[in-house]
């Protein structure tokens, strides 16, 4: 946590996510950690800072004042932030400034929080989370939920929404292919894919292409599938260069090559294209996730939109998007104020009311059982599908480096899939860059 920063490209946590969750942007007006302590009734004042999320920040409001309204010691005071690509240079320009807030609420980019952690502003979450009195333990996190948050040992933060993806697909090109359900495995939706091609009019796949986080972001869970690893335990090599890397890239690259893929010129910066691709009827299938939906649903109609878990080369396997929420340092009177909120915003009521306002998924795993939640879900089935699939997804290093070493295997997937490198050699190519990131 301690190596000096280096330039890097914004990335999302929730890939694509962010396409309605801004990116927080920190600026220098934020609340002060020294002073501020208080309002007129004694209670004592908790700034936080969060990114603009449109349509459902009058829920973010409602929920905070029903916080403020629940106990006498503490009032949280939401300080909406504008979309920046800059978040944390600006927000460890504001703690030096002591401009800081008490909590940032849902980080689009918890990989890259080492560069504030290394300021030594950032509250270690464990003794909270450890303590007799807490209602909010490690427990109620799935594993690979808590590693987004966990740097050198040690938990900085907490995943407070969630996404994933799955394979979309439109009904009605599978019906008049003659296919009567999605596919289960890698090898089914190849040969669906086939079906489903008609020449270089319609295709039928969408593959993940373009750099950025987006398609690393996919095709680790083709790796993990393959029984690969993205890097070694303590995250100091890079391991996505192995016989398992080379089959799960080979996955991609031979649908292009036959043909029954559709890899390039749709893309977008936002979704990577395959959203694109599907409401203007080039494919039958893409990997995408529930945030693009509502898009999907109003091009194609929603009976005819459907939601199935991602087909895995071997065993099922899915990467995890999180927005994380974390403290900063300042007064003990600040840092308790800020845990009893992200404690109550954690809470599965709350949680439910989040997730089904706006699409993205509980991080506490006790919110299965909240009849809010599970009403929600039976209302929803297509959302049960990305709902079931945490209960295997991992999530992406925790390590400053990870962004360089995303873009390096980014440049290297979109050469493979345009048919300029081979898998092997792609992967090569890869982990050299990668290698030079982690330096």
């Amino acid at each position: 946590m301690t190596r000096p920063l280096r330039t890097r490209r914004a990335r999302t946590g929730i890939a694509g996510a962010t396409a309605i969750v801004a990116i927080l942007a920190m600026t220098a007006c934020g609340g002060s950690v020294t002073g501020n302590d208080g309002d007129s009734a004694g209670r004592t004042t908790i700034t936080v800072w969060a990114g603009s999320t449109g349509s459902t920040e009058p829920l973010k409001r409602q929920l905070i004042d029903q916080f403020n309204s629940s106990q006498h010691k503490y009032k949280v005071e939401l300080e909406v932030q504008p979309a920046s690509t800059e978040a944390h240079a600006k927000l460890i320009n504001a703690v030096k400034n002591k401009q800081g807030p008490n909590l940032v609420l849902d980080d689009g980019a918890p990989q890259e929080l080492g560069q504030v952690i290394a300021t030594g502003s950032v509250v270690p979450l464990d003794r909270y989370l450890d303590s007799a009195a807490a209602t909010l333990k490690k427990s109620d996190f799935t594993k690979g939920m808590a590693d987004t948050g966990t740097f050198d040992g040690k938990v900085y933060s907490l995943p407070t929404q969630g996404g994933d993806y799955a394979l979309i697909y439109n009904k009605k090109m599978f019906k008049a292919a003659g296919i009567t359900k999605p596919p289960a495995t890698w090898a089914e939706l190849e040969r669906d894919a086939a079906k489903l091609t008609h020449g270089t009019r319609q295709y039928g796949m969408y593959l993940p292409i373009g750099t950025g986080g987006t398609a690393p972001f996919y095709w680790q869970s083709m790796l993990w599938s393959a029984g690969g690893e993205f890097m070694n335990a303590d995250n100091t090599k890079v391991e996505f260069n192995s016989p398992a890397g080379v089959r799960a890239l080979t996955a991609w690259t031979e649908m292009v090559k036959n043909g029954t893929a559709y890899p390039t010129s749709l893309q977008t910066p936002s979704d990577n294209g395959n959203t694109a691709a599907m409401t203007s009827k080039r494919v039958a299938m893409a990997i995408n996730g529930a945030y693009n939906l509502g898009v999907l649903d109003e091009a194609l109609g929603k009976d005819n939109v459907g939601v199935a878990p991602l087909p895995p080369l071997d065993k099922p396997a899915m990467n995890l998007g999180t927005n994380n929420s974390y403290i900063m340092k300042g007064t003990a009177a600040q840092e308790a104020g800020a845990w009893a909120f992200l404690e109550y915003w954690l809470t599965p009521k709350t949680q439910a009311k989040w997730g089904s306002a706006n699409g993205f998924l509980p991080t506490n795993t006790r919110t299965a059982d909240d009849p809010t939640w599970k009403k929600y879900l039976d209302r929803n089935p297509r959302m049960k599908v990305f709902a079931d699939e945490l209960s295997y997804a991992k999530s992406r290093p925790s390590i400053e480096a990870y962004a360089g070493i995303s873009d390096a295997l980014s440049v290297e997937l979109e050469k493979a899939l345009l048919q300029k490198e081979s898998p092997a050699e792609a992967l090569q190519r890869a982990e050299a860059g990668a290698t030079a990131a982690l330096r």
